[in-house]
């Protein structure tokens, strides 16, 4: 009997030491989750933050990020109900969301071999984004970008960035000699930025390869 209840003991042991390293490492994990999401802090006193001084509103983490926001802060609310399935970053039952607003073009230029690529790099760009052009002087909207005609991607310095070929002969042209005016469009938001002129550089001897091997950043 006595031999029975130590072999009870040593098992109901066991299970406590094998329950406490899963909770450490689960909550290791959840700090590894949250050190590689530096863009987004964390707010612990939801009760100091003035909504009234900003656009931003709380949003629960059961419910889809509405288009056009983005996360400003994880964060834990009491009027949002714990949903342990849906839990930002497996802790945060709620975050403080913001407008994209309008998108802001830090540089663009010409990129790929052949030099008939456009690269832009910016912030706020929405998932969504696209890209129409214009001629130097001209009003009318002579190319739009958007899907699959263009890459978008947030590159490691955490900056937008959407690359693209031009297809038509009257961008190219025009690309090669005046210049073309490129925005980012927000379609959720409803607003772009910012109307700047790119000009393909000039080579002496320049043709015009198709499908180049190489793009600067990446080939769309």
């Amino acid at each position: 009997m006595k031999k029975r209840i130590e072999i009870l003991v040593l098992t109901v042991f066991l299970l406590v030491i094998t329950s406490c390293q899963t909770e450490e490492e689960d909550a290791f994990q959840d700090e590894l989750l949250i050190e590689n999401n530096e863009d987004i802090k964390i707010l612990e006193d939801i009760d100091g933050f003035d909504f009234r001084k900003s656009s931003a509103f709380l949003h629960c983490s059961r419910y889809p990020i509405p288009p056009g926001y983005k996360i400003l802060y994880y964060t834990n609310s009491p009027t949002c109900e714990p949903n342990y399935s849906t839990l930002y970053l497996g802790l945060y039952n709620s975050a403080i969301i913001v407008p994209i607003g309008q998108p802001t073009i830090s540089s663009a230029g010409a990129g790929c071999d052949d030099n008939y690529c456009i690269w832009i790099v910016g912030n706020d760009f929405e998932p969504n984004a696209y890209v129409d052009i214009r001629t130097k002087t001209g009003t009318s909207i002579i190319g739009t970008y958007r899907g699959s005609n263009r890459v978008q991607y947030v590159n490691s310095q955490g900056q937008d960035v959407i690359t693209l070929r031009l297809n038509s002969a009257l961008e190219r042209n025009e690309f090669n000699g005046r210049g073309l005016r490129i925005w980012v469009v927000n379609p959720d938001a409803r607003k772009w930025g910012d109307g700047r002129t790119v000009r393909r550089p000039y080579t002496p001897g320049d043709t015009d390869p198709i499908d180049p091997d190489d793009c600067n950043p990446v080939c769309p």
